[in-house]
């Protein structure tokens, strides 16, 4: 990439410290002139040292005179690979220990991946990366996390709506700093083949979280299987070919799975209603067809539920005995699960289904009073008219809602509910 000239370098550099156009406190002029040297132009270095001092600017001099020091010389002209990657880890460096495992953990994702900031903003949870303070939501907790490595031009914002960002990237050479930390501290293995996964078992240190990006399975493949007794977080990306016994993740807490589109294949997940520390679990597979198991009761750590699929073979009967889950997106052909009122936990529902629902579990919905985030559509077939009224008492009910949504099925929504989600404070969304 073509070097900034200087004018465009202040310019994005203050704009990232949140200072006015090419306004510098008298005291920082020095020294913002010589870090914007060492920077050489080079937007990444801008932005990532520039998210580094942000919020630092109301500190003593000398923390910025520390920072243009850690530097060194080298970086006096436009940096070469070496020399960015020093101005990354000293970025990394200066994280707060609570944010490091938050900032590495984004290495199980796959190179130039949209991802959903809710994905590993709760996958920090489960794995135990936040920690409340005086009674704080570990949920509003995790996304300050989150908001404060963006703010640090750690992590690419993409989308947002309402101010709050939905999406984002990670760019390549940060992903590649958190790979390069993961393999220092043993913190995530990832495989893009099968010598790699070879590579990782045979390691003398245990295996903590496995990305499985491109890895061809065999024959061979089932012998790794007794390696991941230890795996906290598993990922199986769409390119991967090869999933171990899901069985063997004794230790799990984090299960993201993802097939490519297009597969019209049955998924066998029976297995995790034997991980009983599980917390999260991500499913994607639009094209698919995925077999669950008929009990999930014994899950009782679970925060997390989201089965994105074509059809459900079987859908656990008992997932209202989850008291401590947080966050269902139900799959298509599934309606409101049995007894709903008991779920007292849920903040974010999505039911694609609702014509599936009976009575008793629509009308159930009006009771969930901690709910803050519901999405519903009437895919596979219409509402009857007790149904609709139904639904319309139970929105009229839950007055904490920060945001709902409609996406039109096979019919569009009675007006009543129009009125509903349309109506208020709330962050209303209608889609076709």
């Amino acid at each position: 990439m073509k070097p900034l000239k200087e004018e465009d370098s202040r310019r994005l550099f203050f704009s990232r410290v949140s200072r006015p156009e090419n306004v510098c406190l008298p005291q920082f002029k020095e020294v913002s002139a010589q870090i914007l040297k060492k920077c050489g132009g080079l937007p990444l270095a801008i932005i990532t040292i520039a998210g580094l001092l942000a919020s630092r600017e109301a500190r003593p001099l000398s923390e910025w005179e520390s920072i243009k020091n850690s530097l060194g010389a080298k970086s006096a002209t436009i940096p070469i690979l070496e020399e960015m990657r020093g101005i990354l880890n000293l970025s990394y460096m200066h994280l707060p220990v609570y944010l490091r495992p938050c900032f590495l953990y984004l290495g199980m994702y796959p190179e130039d991946r949209l991802i959903l900031t809710d994905d590993p903003v709760r996958q920090w949870i489960a794995e135990g990366f936040v920690c409340s303070s005086h009674g704080a939501d570990l949920d509003d907790v995790a996304e300050s996390y989150f908001n404060e490595l963006v703010n640090r031009s750690l992590i690419q914002p993409i989308d947002t709506c309402h101010g709050k960002v939905v999406t984002c990237r990670v760019h390549d050479m940060m992903l590649d700093l958190t790979l390069s930390k993961s393999k220092e501290d043993n913190f995530i293995n990832v495989a893009y083949n099968y010598e790699d996964m070879v590579r990782s078992c045979n390691s003398e240190y245990k295996v903590r979280r496995l990305s499985l990006q491109s890895c061809v399975g065999g024959a061979k493949s089932e012998a790794l299987a007794t390696s991941m007794a230890h795996v906290r977080s598993y990922a199986r990306w769409p390119k991967s070919q090869y999933t171990p016994p899901l069985s063997q993740f004794k230790y799990l807490r984090v299960l993201a799975f993802e097939s490519p589109h297009g597969l019209e294949t049955t998924v066998d997940l029976t297995a995790i209603g034997h991980l009983i520390l599980l917390r999260d679990l991500n499913v994607s597979a639009p094209g698919e067809v995925i077999a669950l198991p008929t009990e999930i009761q014994g899950l009782v750590h679970l925060l997390t539920l989201v089965i994105d699929c074509k059809r459900a073979q079987s859908f656990p009967l008992d997932i209202s005995c989850l008291a401590n889950l947080l966050h269902l997106v139900l799959p298509y052909g599934v309606g409101l699960p049995e007894g709903i009122k008991k779920m007292k936990s849920i903040r974010t529902l999505k039911c694609w289904d609702m014509s599936e629902s009976s009575l008793e579990d629509i009308k159930g919905l009006g009771e969930l009073t901690n709910l803050k985030e519901l999405h519903l559509s009437t895919w596979s077939k219409c509402f009857t008219l007790e149904q609709e009224d139904a639904l319309v008492s139970s929105l009229r009910m839950l007055q904490g809602l920060k945001g709902i949504g409609w996406t039109q099925g096979c019919s569009a929504p009675d007006n009543k509910i129009v009125e509903l989600i349309r109506g208020g404070t709330r962050c209303a969304q209608m889609e076709d």
